[in-house]
């Protein structure tokens, strides 16, 4: 848990208040919460927050360690729809040979929480969740699916 307040005082006081209802352990400076890297500047009032560890994780975690980063993270004026969703049995199995061992509501459930600091993606991982019940193929890779 990570407290904050206007003052030393506050704080102090409420860590006092929940050390005499239960045992906490109090670590200093708040530096890592939940995959968040947090550098305060204490001199202009800033505080900023780092998910580079986190992204660099799942990308291993998925096999997209090597991918070449992008400025946008959609391909302009791309469409996706129901029809690139396999509808049937047999597109299917074809699909899941196609993306081997992604899990992809896995991805889309790491992706959403990174959104949480980097808004840039938000529209992006958006639209790729709304297809997390039937994930398909882009058009632009239909033929060799």
């Amino acid at each position: 848990m990570a407290v904050a307040g206007p003052g030393i005082f506050y704080i102090t006081s409420f860590k006092s208040f929940l050390n005499k209802n239960s045992e906490i352990t109090d670590l200093g400076n708040l530096s890592y919460i939940l995959g968040v890297l947090v550098t305060r500047d204490c001199r202009n009032c800033l505080i900023y927050l780092n998910q580079a560890t986190f992204i660099q994780q799942t990308t291993t975690r998925f096999g997209m360690q090597d991918t070449t980063p992008v400025s946008t993270p959609l391909v302009v004026m791309h469409e996706l729809s129901l029809s690139q969703s396999p509808q049937t049995k047999a597109k299917k199995h074809a699909y899941k040979s196609y993306i081997q061992d992604m899990h992809y509501l896995s991805l889309v459930g790491s992706l959403l929480f990174a959104i949480q600091i980097r808004p840039d993606i938000q529209y992006a991982v958006g639209l790729v969740a709304q297809f997390g019940a039937n994930p398909g193929v882009a058009l632009s890779q239909m033929a060799t699916y």
